[in-house]
């Protein structure tokens, strides 16, 4: 019942205006028509997984706030991220669809421009861990920093159509402090284990706005910073998911 309600209340158009939510009128819990043919399945992302994706994000946010990731600035207030139930969930609408593609909208009551990274691994004839899933799956995330400038994170560009940097973005949001995910298994062509991540932020990519603020890292964090990623702000630190003023 909790479920019907929350998905009539995402179809409230003040979430995502004429665009579609995907939590209104979600797939249901054993996956969505694709997901059936494909012997679609949903892979639960316990507080160990889910404790790994968030401490993943935090040591390579921390590696750009310290100044320690090539070709970039350091971070004046980069947040730690924490897991968020509520992101959680929306991503799980999307991978029990076991369709690889973005939703066109995801927000909520507390995050008007949730971001949103997706990934797929395919493999035959072996098995992986939850966790190699998830280390490799996050790891191809950060890889496009390769690709990434820091013009090009100090002001996201719109309309962008070169090489992607958007998952590496969303990775650094310094405007984002929460995340959450979910995972869909299913067998594709009759042979290949596939696994879909999809992870949704606090706030996502916004065009013409500073991705992070670069200065002397953890210099503006208000509450200090985290004992174990010394380069972020601590969890006490409180990030409004709205986009940078410039």
């Amino acid at each position: 019942l909790i479920a019907g309600l929350l998905g009539q209340e995402y179809c409230n158009p003040s979430y995502c205006g004429t665009r579609i939510n995907v939590g209104c009128n979600p797939p249901p819990l054993i996956g969505g028509p694709l997901c059936a043919s494909l012997n679609g399945t949903v892979i639960e992302l316990n507080t160990t997984i889910q404790a790994l994706i968030v401490s993943e994000h935090n040591r390579l946010r921390n590696q750009l706030a310290i100044g320690n990731l090539t070709g970039f600035a350091s971070a004046q207030r980069m947040p730690t991220l924490v897991w968020d139930d509520t992101l959680a969930a929306q991503a799980g609408h999307n991978a029990r669809s076991c369709d690889f593609a973005h939703d066109v909208c995801r927000n909520t009551a507390k995050y008007a421009y949730a971001g949103q990274n997706l990934a797929l691994e395919s493999f035959y004839g072996m098995s992986k861990t939850n966790d190699t899933l998830v280390r490799d799956m996050v790891a191809s995330w950060w890889s496009e920093y390769q690709d990434a400038t820091q013009a090009l994170v100090d002001k996201y560009p719109r309309g962008y159509t070169g090489p992607a940097i958007g998952h590496f973005t969303q990775m650094v949001s310094d405007r984002t402090s929460t995340i959450g995910c979910a995972m869909q298994y299913w067998i594709q062509d009759e042979i290949w284990n596939t696994y879909y991540l999809v992870c949704d932020y606090g706030l996502t990519n916004i065009g013409d706005r500073a991705v992070y603020k670069k200065g002397p890292t953890a210099f503006r964090c208000v509450t200090g910073t985290n004992r174990e990623f010394p380069g972020l702000c601590s969890t006490s630190e409180s990030v409004p998911p709205l986009p940078n003023t410039s």
